[in-house]
């Protein structure tokens, strides 16, 4: 019995007198794209208890759901901010425990390497860690590397950074915002789509938390989800491999105008498009509770439902 199966088993009884819907209502999605692990070294600078691959299983188990995309933090060892010693010993040694966790909790877990692109070493970085086991993907946080696509300079390492991806057939997924939300709109998501799809064509690219950041859906989140609907609309090719993740943008708090915006813009991009996660501190406190409110607050029918429900990429089959 499949723990999907397993899911349905438990929950037929309890829907005992209800219709199929509310039953569907309750029914997480396959895969959770969006979460973190928390290593020792790590744990003191987010300021929270350790987290393995095994615990993640558990709070998986305790959703329903199948697996999760683990995207490493190896690159927030390599703020500059932080000014830590050998930041890129750090976040090669954040990659490796990153690895060891997925294999040790496959086939539960998929992984996603990460470094700080700005740093000289990053290339070499994630070249080598998309040889580790377990490894299939990057993550690169633009925001906390300091990079804006709008700096000529950056634009061309992310470049690079992507041709890697291309070259290795390695999908993205990326946290578009800039540093602070400073200076940052629907030009980036226009620069994302003529200056970095083009160089990684046949790679799946995964924005983050509805192109800006959470928990919530502030108004520059839809300043650049507005540009990718837009995108969507005339049919531009390169959105072809976009994905967008719903990670901690829904909350308890969203108002039901900032709900209906989201869902609009859920139906511009493609409701096939959009793939659902939880981060580290997902709403509600728990994956479940996340999934739960998003499901409550956002307002799909059933079956645009039970597509995001379904939705998987190329790398995750």
């Amino acid at each position: 019995m499949t723990l999907r199966s397993a899911l349905v088993f438990v929950l037929v009884p309890l829907a005992a007198g209800c219709n199929s819907t509310r039953l569907a209502t309750r029914t997480p999605p396959l895969i959770d794209y969006h979460q973190h692990l928390v290593s020792p070294a790590f744990a003191p600078i987010v300021k929270l208890p350790p987290r393995d691959g095994a615990a993640l299983v558990r709070e998986l188990d305790t959703a329903g759901i199948e697996r999760a995309v683990v995207l490493s933090v190896g690159y927030s060892f390599a703020d500059e901010r932080k000014a830590l010693r050998d930041p890129d010993g750090l976040t090669r040694e954040e990659n490796d425990w990153t690895s060891r966790q997925v294999t040790l909790n496959a086939p539960r877990l998929l992984g996603f390497a990460s470094a700080n692109p700005l740093r000289e070493a990053a290339l070499a970085e994630l070249e080598r860690a998309l040889g580790l086991p377990g490894i299939i993907g990057i993550k690169v946080h633009l925001g906390n590397g300091g990079l804006s696509l709008r700096n000529p300079a950056h634009l061309a390492r992310m470049q690079q950074l992507f041709a890697l991806a291309q070259r290795r057939r390695a999908p993205l997924l990326l946290h578009l915002r800039a540093r602070g939300g400073a200076n940052f709109g629907a030009e980036d998501a226009r620069l994302l789509l003529a200056e970095l799809v083009p160089v990684a064509p046949d790679t799946e690219i995964v924005v983050a938390h509805l192109g800006s950041s959470g928990p919530g859906y502030p108004p520059q989140n839809d300043e650049v989800m507005s540009a990718f609907a837009e995108a969507a609309q005339r049919r531009d090719p390169r959105m072809r491999r976009l994905y967008f993740d719903v990670a901690t943008n829904v909350t308890a708090a969203i108002t039901p105008s900032e709900a209906a915006i989201v869902a609009q813009r859920i139906r511009a991009v493609g409701v096939e498009k959009v793939l659902y996660g939880s981060d580290l501190s997902p709403p509600g406190g728990s994956i479940r509770a996340g999934w739960e409110i998003f499901r409550e607050k956002i307002p799909l029918t059933e079956k645009e439902f039970s597509t995001i429900i379904n939705n998987r990429p190329g790398f995750a089959r």
